[in-house]
């Protein structure tokens, strides 16, 4: 049995190595005789992590698995996507495709033929462009198996007669859990992280990362670190940050469970990170959610003790926020949310099963 699992895996960014993690002990724990293979962008430091598994395998697979992160996607850039797209789609649609949406697709003849799954994924925002929403249907249609992470992801796949499973994110899983749980508990006070990340795209008038310098250099009494999950995706902020108290995943020379116990530290953090705010949930820490995208919105009505600095990124309601009793008490809402994430992989196992072995 060949398997391989596609997703941003070696793009140095914390969160998606997380996923890949999960997702090899998962396959691992449920699935014999087997090769396993993931495909990434081309890095040398994802062996660190993976156990036994291949990367980049030229393999003929039986199954593809799409694993986690938000799959489809159509985002307005701030200045020149409209003109990209309308000056280019005809004469070569596959390559703007690739451009514009975040796209994981069969790349040669030996994906093609391959059962196709989702795992924990998340859909849109689609800015009502009916060309993304289009390709995100072909896309998912005929797979062996659709599980998504959120209502929202869920609720496009209705309106589209595609059958999909309401999970959530496999960092909620039991298999991530084992990462969490020997970490304990520390009641840090007063110690802000702020998770960042670039961002390129237009959902707001007001730049918020900007409005999150600002906030830092109004508020120089508040003990603030800023954190980077991605420092080869966030060029910017890398820059941004010289001058300030810093923490940076190096996954070249860092092991993931450090790196958690560092982030145990701190009592709150904003974040417009995704995983970053599932990391400090998971932690019991006080969370803000930066709203940069809709997934960060959806994460806050997922679990509704975390906060929302919404996406007109007004520094006032964020110093208000802060200022806050804050909760710190998510384990109900995240209980709930394991419990989603382990029936959809075991719901999963039971298809495949089902569809190679007859059980």
């Amino acid at each position: 049995m060949h398997i391989s699992i596609k997703g941003a895996y070696g793009d140095s960014n914390f969160g998606d190595d997380l996923l890949m993690i999960v997702f090899e002990d998962f396959i691992n724990a449920n699935i014999k005789n087997k090769s396993l293979n993931f495909i990434g962008s081309e890095s040398s430091y994802v062996s660190r992590f993976l156990k036994d598994s291949s990367y980049n395998n030229q393999q003929k697979d039986d199954v593809l698995i799409y694993g986690g992160g938000t799959q489809f996607f159509s985002f307005i850039e701030k200045s020149t996507f409209r003109t990209k797209l309308k000056n280019n789609i005809s004469s070569n649609p596959v390559k703007i495709l690739k451009k514009v949406f975040h796209k994981i697709s069969p790349d040669n003849e030996a994906v093609i033929s391959s059962e196709k799954a989702f795992l924990g994924f998340g859909l849109g925002p689609f800015n009502n462009n009916i060309q993304a929403m289009e390709f995100a249907k072909n896309q998912l249609k005929d797979s062996l198996f659709i599980g998504v992470r959120d209502e929202v992801s869920y609720g496009y796949c209705n309106d589209w007669n595609i059958k999909s499973f309401l999970g959530a994110d496999v960092v909620f899983s039991s298999y991530f859990y084992k990462h969490i749980n020997p970490v304990s508990r520390i009641d840090a006070e007063n110690k802000i992280g702020i998770i960042v990340r670039d961002w390129d795209w237009k959902n707001s008038a007001v730049d918020y990362q900007d409005q999150l310098v600002s906030f830092v250099n109004s508020n120089p009494h508040l003990d603030v670190t800023f954190i980077v999950f991605a420092k080869d995706k966030d060029p910017k902020w890398m820059k941004r940050i010289k001058n300030y108290k810093s923490i940076v995943w190096h996954p070249e020379t860092m092991e993931i469970n450090d790196f958690i116990k560092t982030l145990n530290t701190f009592s709150t953090f904003i974040t417009a990170r995704y995983h970053g705010a599932i990391i400090a949930g998971l932690l019991g820490k006080k969370v803000i959610c930066v709203e940069i995208e809709p997934k960060l919105r959806i994460l806050t009505e997922q679990i509704p003790s975390f906060a929302l600095w919404g996406d007109n990124f007004d520094i006032q309601k964020l110093d208000d926020l802060v200022k806050s009793d804050l909760q710190n008490d998510h384990q109900k809402y995240i209980t709930s949310l394991r419990l989603k994430a382990d029936d959809m992989l075991s719901e999963f196992i039971k298809i495949f099963n089902n569809k190679f072995y007859g059980e």
